[in-house]
């Protein structure tokens, strides 16, 4: 940045909104949630049995035990009779059902490495249509863990059974259009909610949605940004954007859930953490006219690809589960509106006050720092250095974006003070 910028008023703004744009966005490696375990249950003609699925990360803090890069099935010993002691399920005619655990493998599932293995049930002869699931692994040392309940019936159909919490441990699965189905769609809302939440804690999503918003009150005019011409013109250019994206990630989306495409993760994860990176080059010197439409589709193809990949851990990838698939999706498209609501007035504000360039550079800078965090991260290059700054901050979110607003507001209200100092003189000088 040139010296001469360090010397302006806005810096301590412009520091505000580096703060306010990290809080929105969580650590590297909390870029997907690790607050939710994962239970996919797959009841066929024959008999019961299920894949536990937990971040490796979530099973050190609740069992103390660390992978460092051992064989899975020597690592999963102690993981196993934890979980065993943390499972139970029982038919509807109180019979416990005895378990048998195999096939462990550590996975990368959406950038996050997590532990998954397989458990068999031995029904006894017991009806399978109906049954008790409870279970507590990591909630019961972390009240803030879920395990989402996924099923897959006899015939193929899969839906999101339930939410086991600290509140509530214990599912009761009905097969036959589950416990979720039968009280008026439970499972959906979850799905909703489960893609809510994925977006809300997806830094690398929400930084690449907030770098974009800083260009929608600008427009390329000989190749620099300049002022659009007021509000109607600024909402056109937010509404391009948000419009964009979910296109984009709406159809890869789709197409990838439904096992139409099949792309590495690891590439995935990668091109997400470049694609905030180009949008915040833009946002610092325009690449093109309306780049930051072009950039919000293109990349929302990545973006919809990386979204599927939270789905295959659930299990409803390759799957024709439409519902699921639909509910997630209007999930990460309300989460998409809520960050757009929260940030731009602000950041609308902001970019009509003298403090527009500040906000600009400042959250340009912040998106491409991060974005070059991430990439060196997800090569295994270098361990984000940003990960504790980012860490103290995401737990507050509506906090910061209330902070963001003051500062919009300050900026406001000081503007309107130096106008009217200005006037003043002109106004007594009339009246002589």
């Amino acid at each position: 940045m040139p010296p001469h910028l360090l010397r302006r008023p806005w810096v301590a703004a412009g520091a505000l909104l580096a703060g306010g744009a990290l809080a929105l966005a969580p650590t590297a490696a909390q870029a997907h949630s690790l607050t939710s375990s994962t239970i996919s249950t797959h009841v066929t003609g024959t008999g019961v049995d299920a894949t536990i699925s937990v971040a490796l990360d979530a099973l050190e803090a609740a069992t103390g035990t660390t992978y460092d890069g051992q064989d899975a099935e020597a690592y999963a010993d102690d993981v196993v009779e934890y979980l065993a002691d943390h499972l139970t399920v029982t038919s509807t005619d109180g019979t416990e059902w005895a378990e048998t655990f195999s096939g462990a493998t550590i996975e990368d599932v959406e950038g996050i490495e997590s532990f998954s293995v397989d458990v068999s049930f031995d029904t006894a002869g017991s009806d399978t249509s109906g049954f008790d699931l409870t279970y507590d692994a990591v909630i019961e040392a972390d009240p803030a863990h879920e395990a989402v309940v996924v099923l897959t019936d006899p015939q193929g159909d899969v839906t999101t059974a339930g939410v086991l919490t600290s509140s509530d441990d214990t599912l009761s699965v009905a097969v036959e259009g589950t416990t979720a189905s039968s009280d008026g769609g439970h499972g959906v809302l979850d799905m909703v909610g489960y893609g809510f939440e994925h977006v809300l804690q997806g830094a690398d999503h929400l930084l690449f949605l907030v770098a974009l918003l800083l260009a929608a009150p600008l427009v390329v005019v000989a190749g620099r940004w300049q002022r659009r011409d007021g509000p109607v013109s600024s909402l056109r250019g937010v509404l391009g954007v948000v419009s964009a994206f979910t296109l984009g990630h709406s159809v890869t989306l789709v197409a990838s859930a439904l096992g139409w495409v099949e792309v590495p993760t690891r590439l995935v994860e990668v091109l997400v953490a470049v694609s905030v990176a180009v949008a915040a080059i833009h946002v610092l010197r325009p690449l093109f006219r309306r780049g930051e439409t072009v950039i919000a589709a293109g990349f929302g193809l990545v973006h919809g690809l990386a979204f599927a990949g939270i789905l295959a851990g659930l299990g409803l990838a390759g799957t024709p589960s439409l519902p699921a698939l639909l509910a997630f999706n209007v999930g990460v498209e309300l989460a998409q509106v809520l960050a757009t609501l929260l940030v731009f007035p602000s950041l609308y504000v902001l970019a009509r006050s003298r403090f527009a360039t500040a906000t600009r550079v400042t959250g340009g800078l912040v998106a491409l720092a991060a974005a070059t965090c991430w990439v060196l991260d997800r090569l295994g290059i270098l361990a984000n250095p940003l990960a504790g700054a980012e860490a103290a901050l995401v737990g507050h979110p509506l906090a910061v974006a209330a902070g963001l607003a003051v500062v919009a507001g300050a900026a406001w209200a000081g503007d309107r003070r130096r106008r009217g100092a200005t006037d003043g003189p002109r106004l007594e000088g009339a009246l002589r």
